[in-house]
């Protein structure tokens, strides 16, 4: 016989602080264990970081886009302890913070037990907690679904990547590049956490919308501890804050799955008697919906239709100069140097993209190969020395410029963007800004490790195809470059393309 699980919805009034005595009275252990669960759920549905709210202080509203949404709704997670080791970035102790917490938790929930001796349930407290905790879930679940169905976060190859050799790079660029030859997976990676967040924004969904994203938020774990990714922990709580608001619903889903009996699960909500109390949450919920939800949507749409892409520069490259070219002819101050494999001076080949970005390979040549966020992976100069590192004012690693007043500045946007360059060694990359009626380029190396390095090459396109530069390197020496375009694509375009057929 078919069983069913009834969902109900038990409204009662706010009641007076202080007044219990109509309330359904909770065993003591509950009532512990709830103001565990308050502070330390509590203190990661909120942002403690000091710099995030710098941030928000010094963001350009005038130039306000789908970016400083993301940073907003991105992972904000109590990070007070950072544990410089490979462990401390991508292992277990990367949770640190999460035992920290707790300990923290523990401690108001003694100290909350001792004072307040008149409660009997907190069906008030515990209504609004999984309020936060779920806006909190479904923004996070929708700005990361944003950027996947407008195909952001993993975007196409380019020329540079196409021809790196697959030594040269790191387990998680590889896997998001096999992401990225499937567009239409990276879409239904992205509905799945868009659906889940959205879901999660009304209460009559709320349980199939927090069953998606801790489907989804915990697979994301998973993926960054196999890949080295180093988003694991943000993940895990999202996951971690995901079941607890289904918490509620698990043991009325148990009994019609397991025991296969019929179930009830009673939702309680209070009333808000008062007028402004009712107009103040419609108009919160609304504002906060109309923000991160519509306004969201607005500004990817508005993104995605004029190339802005946040892992991309978005200056146009010269026209029609995208390509592999072969170095046939390279001199070095007036000295023709022949092609040889091992040579650390001379350019082996040379890619150009459609946006403003030049990459060259040569052999032998040290770079600090550049990371991909900040609060996720050492900077260059930190080391893997073991040691644990407290700051009060929470991830300072990830805000530690957002004390500073952004500046709308295009070029200097294009030349902090280095998706093309992160997580792979092998090529120098730089920025250029042209300037077509003399024939110039500027040149400006996009690592952070390197950016003195400065080039000014006159070019010429004698042919279809070829191309020659001549100027001052980034070690002031002269150079003289003939480029020819190879129009066949490199093994790893292949490679990729051949995991995206199957």
């Amino acid at each position: 016989m078919a069983r069913e699980l009834i969902i109900t919805e038990e409204q009662e009034a706010l009641p007076h602080p202080g007044t219990y005595a109509h309330q359904q009275d909770w065993t003591d252990v509950q009532k512990i264990a709830f103001r565990i669960a308050f502070i330390f759920f509590g203190l990661f549905s909120i942002p403690l970081d000091l710099g995030f709210y710098q941030m928000l202080i010094n963001m350009d509203y005038a130039h306000l886009n789908y970016r400083h949404l993301t940073e907003i709704v991105a992972f904000f997670n109590p990070q007070f302890i950072n544990i410089f080791s490979e462990g401390g970035f991508f292992g277990a102790e990367s949770y640190i913070n999460l035992p920290f917490i707790l300990v923290i938790a523990l401690l108001g929930g003694f100290i909350w037990t001792k004072t307040d001796t008149k409660a009997v349930s907190y069906r008030v407290l515990y209504y609004w907690l999984r309020v936060i905790a779920r806006y909190r879930v479904a923004y996070a679940g929708i700005g990361w679904g944003y950027k996947k169905l407008f195909v952001m976060q993993m975007p196409e190859q380019n020329e540079g990547l196409w021809n790196s050799e697959m030594i040269n790079f790191f387990a998680k660029r590889l896997y998001w590049e096999v992401i990225s030859v499937s567009p239409s997976y990276e879409v239904f990676l992205g509905f799945a956490e868009y659906i889940g967040g959205f879901l999660l924004l009304f209460r009559r969904t709320t349980g199939i919308g927090a069953a998606i994203t801790f489907v989804v938020f915990g697979n994301i774990a998973i993926s960054n501890h196999a890949y080295d990714i180093g988003e694991q922990v943000p993940s895990a709580c999202m996951a971690m804050l995901s079941v607890f608001i289904l918490w509620y619903d698990i043991p009325g889903v148990w009994s019609l799955i397991v025991k296969e009996q019929n179930a009830k699960i009673s939702h309680f909500y209070p009333v808000l008697k008062a007028r402004w109390q009712r107009y103040s949450r419609t108009t919160i919920k609304f504002a906060f919906n109309f923000v991160f939800v519509f306004l969201f949507f607005v500004f990817e749409v508005y993104a995605f239709t004029h190339n802005d892409f946040y892992k991309i520069p978005n200056t146009p490259g010269l026209p029609k100069i995208r390509g592999f070219y072969e170095v046939t002819e390279f001199k070095l101050n007036n000295k023709l140097i022949p092609y040889s494999p091992l040579d650390t001076l001379r350019w082996h080949n040379v890619t150009f993209e459609d946006w403003s970005s030049m990459s060259f390979e040569v052999a032998g040549r040290p770079q600090q190969i550049e990371m991909f966020a900040a609060g996720s992976y050492p900077r260059n100069h930190e080391v893997y020395d073991g040691k644990w590192r407290f700051d009060w004012r929470g991830d300072i690693r990830r805000y530690g410029k957002a004390n500073k007043k952004e500046k709308h500045d295009p070029e200097q946007r294009d030349i902090n963007t280095t998706w093309e360059l992160s997580g792979i060694s092998g090529r120098i990359w730089y920025y250029y800004k042209a300037d077509t009626a003399n024939h110039m380029l500027y040149l400006q190396n996009k690592n952070r490790s390197d950016r003195d390095q400065k080039q000014v090459l006159h070019y010429s396109r004698p042919a279809a195809g070829r191309i020659i530069l001549e100027g001052t390197n980034e070690f002031n020496d002269s150079i003289y470059v003939v480029l020819d375009k190879r129009n066949k694509y490199p093994y790893l375009h292949n490679s990729l393309n051949a995991v995206d057929k199957k």
